[in-house]
Protein backbone atom coordinates (compact mmCIF):
# COMPACT_ATOMS: atom_id res chain seq x y z
CA UNK A 1 0.00 0.00 0.00
CA UNK A 2 1.52 3.39 -0.96
CA UNK A 3 2.17 5.58 2.26
CA UNK A 4 0.05 8.56 1.40
CA UNK A 5 -3.38 6.02 0.56
CA UNK A 6 -2.19 4.59 4.26
CA UNK A 7 -2.02 7.92 6.26
CA UNK A 8 -5.81 8.85 4.94
CA UNK A 9 -6.91 5.38 5.93
CA UNK A 10 -5.87 6.23 9.11
CA UNK A 11 -7.22 10.04 9.49
CA UNK A 12 -10.07 8.44 8.58
CA UNK A 13 -10.46 5.86 12.14
CA UNK A 14 -9.16 9.37 13.85
CA UNK A 15 -12.49 10.08 13.69
CA UNK A 16 -14.07 10.05 17.02
CA UNK A 17 -16.45 7.15 17.26
CA UNK A 18 -17.98 5.60 14.28
CA UNK A 19 -21.77 5.43 14.09
CA UNK A 20 -22.52 3.89 17.31
CA UNK A 21 -25.87 3.97 19.20
CA UNK A 22 -25.49 6.01 22.02
CA UNK A 23 -28.40 4.14 24.47
CA UNK A 24 -26.34 3.11 27.91
CA UNK A 25 -27.17 -0.23 29.42
CA UNK A 26 -24.87 -1.51 31.89
CA UNK A 27 -22.29 -4.32 31.37
CA UNK A 28 -22.50 -7.82 33.36
CA UNK A 29 -19.90 -6.35 35.17
CA UNK A 30 -22.21 -3.12 36.86
CA UNK A 31 -20.49 -0.40 34.82
CA UNK A 32 -23.10 2.09 32.51
CA UNK A 33 -21.38 2.11 28.93
CA UNK A 34 -22.45 2.87 24.97
CA UNK A 35 -23.91 -0.03 23.12
CA UNK A 36 -21.17 -1.00 20.94
CA UNK A 37 -23.31 -2.16 18.08
CA UNK A 38 -22.54 -0.54 15.02
CA UNK A 39 -25.84 1.31 13.48
CA UNK A 40 -24.25 1.50 10.06
CA UNK A 41 -21.20 0.05 8.70
CA UNK A 42 -17.94 2.46 8.24
CA UNK A 43 -16.06 1.92 5.27
CA UNK A 44 -12.52 3.36 4.77
CA UNK A 45 -12.65 2.80 1.21
CA UNK A 46 -9.47 0.26 1.44
CA UNK A 47 -8.35 -1.97 3.56
CA UNK A 48 -5.60 -0.98 5.93
CA UNK A 49 -3.84 -4.66 5.13
CA UNK A 50 -4.12 -7.44 2.80
CA UNK A 51 -6.24 -10.25 4.93
CA UNK A 52 -8.69 -13.44 4.01
CA UNK A 53 -11.09 -12.34 6.46
CA UNK A 54 -11.66 -9.87 9.37
CA UNK A 55 -8.78 -8.38 11.06
CA UNK A 56 -8.32 -6.36 14.71
CA UNK A 57 -7.03 -2.92 14.44
CA UNK A 58 -5.64 -0.90 17.58
CA UNK A 59 -5.65 2.75 16.68
CA UNK A 60 -3.35 4.15 19.58
CA UNK A 61 -3.63 7.67 19.20
CA UNK A 62 -7.70 7.29 19.80
CA UNK A 63 -7.07 3.89 22.26
CA UNK A 64 -9.88 2.21 20.47
CA UNK A 65 -10.41 -1.51 19.02
CA UNK A 66 -11.54 -2.22 15.76
CA UNK A 67 -12.74 -5.16 13.62
CA UNK A 68 -12.61 -4.53 9.89
CA UNK A 69 -13.74 -6.82 6.66
CA UNK A 70 -12.02 -5.70 4.00
CA UNK A 71 -12.46 -2.14 4.16
CA UNK A 72 -15.71 -2.01 6.15
CA UNK A 73 -15.57 -1.44 10.28
CA UNK A 74 -18.27 -3.65 11.49
CA UNK A 75 -17.73 -3.71 15.30
CA UNK A 76 -15.58 -1.01 17.71
CA UNK A 77 -14.95 -0.74 21.79
CA UNK A 78 -12.84 2.14 23.67
CA UNK A 79 -9.64 0.65 24.69
CA UNK A 80 -6.62 0.91 27.56
CA UNK A 81 -2.99 0.77 26.25
CA UNK A 82 -0.04 1.08 27.40
CA UNK A 83 0.92 4.26 29.75
CA UNK A 84 4.33 4.61 28.56
CA UNK A 85 5.60 4.50 32.69
CA UNK A 86 9.35 3.30 32.95
CA UNK A 87 10.47 1.26 35.86
CA UNK A 88 13.73 0.12 37.26
CA UNK A 89 14.96 -2.32 40.13
CA UNK A 90 16.39 -5.87 41.16
CA UNK A 91 18.57 -5.62 38.08
CA UNK A 92 16.05 -4.80 35.31
CA UNK A 93 14.51 -2.16 33.30
CA UNK A 94 10.71 -1.91 31.85
CA UNK A 95 9.06 0.87 29.56
CA UNK A 96 5.35 0.11 29.42
CA UNK A 97 4.56 0.66 25.95
CA UNK A 98 1.73 -1.03 23.25
CA UNK A 99 4.06 -2.67 20.45
CA UNK A 100 3.56 -1.15 17.07
CA UNK A 101 3.42 -3.76 13.82
CA UNK A 102 1.31 -6.28 12.74
CA UNK A 103 0.53 -9.46 15.28
CA UNK A 104 -1.64 -12.23 14.23
CA UNK A 105 -3.92 -14.14 17.26
CA UNK A 106 -1.99 -16.93 18.16
CA UNK A 107 -4.32 -17.86 20.82
CA UNK A 108 -7.39 -17.55 22.38
CA UNK A 109 -8.22 -18.19 26.35
CA UNK A 110 -11.58 -18.31 28.74
CA UNK A 111 -10.98 -17.15 32.17
CA UNK A 112 -7.44 -16.41 31.90
CA UNK A 113 -5.13 -16.87 34.87
CA UNK A 114 -2.41 -14.16 34.82
CA UNK A 115 1.33 -15.23 35.24
CA UNK A 116 3.03 -12.15 36.86
CA UNK A 117 6.17 -11.39 35.39
CA UNK A 118 8.77 -9.62 37.30
CA UNK A 119 8.14 -5.91 37.13
CA UNK A 120 4.68 -6.72 38.92
CA UNK A 121 7.00 -7.65 42.15
CA UNK A 122 9.35 -4.62 41.32
CA UNK A 123 6.41 -2.33 41.19
CA UNK A 124 5.64 -3.27 44.83
CA UNK A 125 8.66 -3.32 46.08
CA UNK A 126 8.97 -7.06 47.13
CA UNK A 127 11.57 -9.68 46.12
CA UNK A 128 11.02 -11.37 42.79
CA UNK A 129 10.00 -14.93 43.04
CA UNK A 130 11.49 -17.80 41.30
CA UNK A 131 9.51 -18.49 37.55
CA UNK A 132 7.27 -21.42 39.19
CA UNK A 133 6.29 -19.86 42.31
CA UNK A 134 2.45 -20.04 42.76
CA UNK A 135 2.27 -16.24 43.81
CA UNK A 136 2.81 -15.69 40.32
CA UNK A 137 -0.68 -17.18 39.13
CA UNK A 138 -2.91 -14.51 39.76
CA UNK A 139 -6.88 -15.05 38.67
CA UNK A 140 -9.59 -12.27 37.21
CA UNK A 141 -7.18 -9.49 36.59
CA UNK A 142 -7.34 -10.37 33.26
CA UNK A 143 -11.11 -10.51 32.70
CA UNK A 144 -13.45 -13.62 31.33
CA UNK A 145 -11.41 -13.67 27.96
CA UNK A 146 -8.01 -13.47 26.76
CA UNK A 147 -6.38 -12.99 23.04
CA UNK A 148 -3.02 -13.46 23.21
CA UNK A 149 -0.76 -11.65 20.18
CA UNK A 150 2.69 -12.98 21.60
CA UNK A 151 5.82 -11.30 23.44
CA UNK A 152 3.31 -11.29 26.48
CA UNK A 153 0.94 -8.91 24.82
CA UNK A 154 -2.97 -10.09 24.76
CA UNK A 155 -6.09 -8.08 24.20
CA UNK A 156 -8.43 -9.10 26.95
CA UNK A 157 -10.95 -8.09 29.96
CA UNK A 158 -10.13 -6.36 33.18
CA UNK A 159 -10.89 -6.09 36.89
CA UNK A 160 -11.40 -2.50 36.68
CA UNK A 161 -13.40 -1.19 33.24
CA UNK A 162 -14.13 1.84 35.26
CA UNK A 163 -10.53 2.79 33.85
CA UNK A 164 -11.53 2.03 30.10
CA UNK A 165 -14.92 4.45 30.14
CA UNK A 166 -13.36 7.81 29.89
CA UNK A 167 -14.41 9.79 27.03
CA UNK A 168 -10.41 10.79 27.01
CA UNK A 169 -8.30 8.49 25.16
CA UNK A 170 -5.22 10.04 26.72
CA UNK A 171 -6.97 8.87 30.36
CA UNK A 172 -7.17 5.50 29.10
CA UNK A 173 -3.74 4.77 29.23
CA UNK A 174 -3.79 2.63 32.21
CA UNK A 175 -1.99 -0.75 31.39
CA UNK A 176 1.91 -2.24 31.55
CA UNK A 177 1.55 -2.60 27.56
CA UNK A 178 -1.87 -4.74 27.05
CA UNK A 179 -4.93 -3.62 24.96
CA UNK A 180 -7.75 -3.85 27.93
CA UNK A 181 -11.49 -3.96 26.97
CA UNK A 182 -14.45 -4.20 29.23
CA UNK A 183 -15.13 -7.55 29.83
CA UNK A 184 -18.09 -7.56 27.87
CA UNK A 185 -16.15 -6.01 24.67
CA UNK A 186 -13.45 -8.84 25.29
CA UNK A 187 -15.92 -11.86 24.88
CA UNK A 188 -17.81 -10.03 22.21
CA UNK A 189 -13.87 -9.70 20.39
CA UNK A 190 -13.24 -13.34 21.37
CA UNK A 191 -16.24 -14.67 19.57
CA UNK A 192 -15.76 -12.82 16.46
CA UNK A 193 -12.22 -13.82 15.53
CA UNK A 194 -10.47 -16.99 15.52
CA UNK A 195 -6.51 -17.94 16.41
CA UNK A 196 -4.77 -16.80 13.01
CA UNK A 197 -6.46 -13.53 12.61
CA UNK A 198 -4.33 -10.53 11.69
CA UNK A 199 -4.10 -7.56 14.27
CA UNK A 200 -2.43 -4.36 13.35
CA UNK A 201 -1.39 -2.23 15.97
CA UNK A 202 -0.35 1.56 14.99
Amino acid sequence: MHRPLFLSLLATLAVPVPAESQTSRAGDDGVMMEARVLTRQQSLGAPLIQADGPYIVVHLAENRVFLLDGADVVWSAPAGTGTGFRLSGQGHRWTFTTPKGLFTVRRKEKDPIWEAPDWYYVERGVRIPPLDHPSRQIPGVMGSTAIYLGDGIAIHGTNNPGLLLNPDPERRRVSHGCIRLTNEDARDLFHRVEVGTPVLIF
